[in-house]
């Protein structure tokens, strides 16, 4: 999975001295990307068009349409995982960083080895936390955390992935989304759905019944005897 990462800085100087950074992170880590933002403005409107759409978030506190400390609450909320650092030339800013939680504070100028050694915490945190898969839904990038993932189904030729707070509807093929996942956490229990073994509630012969915070209750047959009945748990 590529890293996605965000920088927002609306000095020139400051925005090269990271890109520096992340260019030499990736000699070693391959498997990154970024975008490179002017105002938390522009940046607040990418998280309005796609959901959680980075990673990692590296931000000024000083901006001068909308703070980075005021942009970094907005995103919070947005997306209550995504790793967030803060670069600003005063130390003072330092308590008022507390609510949105940053990895760290970066004072500028930013060397080498304190980013190094805060990136490589960062990388290592997501790679052995977190698991998301990512998807288009309405010409939207779309990043979801595999755990909130409750079952995931095929139909007219549409792919539904159904979590605890939201149902997502992609192109993207139910076998290529099943490669994506932890095969530990999910099977593939018929051609049509993948099930996320967390939220099995009871395994029958020939069909399965999970928790599931939606009331549905569905019936499908696979080669005409498989049956799978999705409903909530009582």
């Amino acid at each position: 999975m590529t890293l996605r990462i965000a920088v927002c800085d609306d000095v020139n100087y400051w925005i090269n001295q990271i890109e520096e950074h992340l260019v030499k992170f990736k000699e070693t880590h391959n498997d990154i990307e970024w975008d490179v933002f002017y105002s938390g403005t522009d940046l607040l409107n990418i998280y309005e068009k796609n959901r959680n759409p980075y990673d990692v978030v590296i931000m000024d506190i000083e901006l001068k349409d909308i703070s980075g400390i005021e942009t970094a609450k907005k995103i919070r909320k947005a997306d209550y995982s995504v790793i967030l650092f803060f670069l600003t030339s005063y130390k003072e800013y330092v308590f008022d960083c507390f609510e949105p939680a940053p990895m760290n504070f970066w004072v500028k100028p930013l060397s080498y080895d304190t980013f190094l050694y805060d990136f490589n915490r960062a990388y290592d945190n997501i790679e052995s936390g977190t698991k998301f898969i990512r998807i288009i839904e309405n010409r939207r990038k779309v990043r979801i955390k595999s755990s909130d993932i409750i079952f995931i189904e095929n139909k007219e030729r549409k792919t539904y992935i159904h979590t605890t707070h939201n149902v997502y509807k992609t192109n993207r093929a139910l076998y290529s989304i099943n490669d994506s996942l932890d095969t530990k956490s999910f099977v593939m229990v018929c051609k049509t759905h993948i099930v996320n073994l967390a939220y099995i509630h009871i395994i029958g012969d020939t069909w399965l019944k999970l928790y599931n915070t939606d009331i549905l209750t569905k019936k499908y047959r696979y080669r005409g005897r498989t049956k799978i009945i999705l409903s909530r748990a009582t």
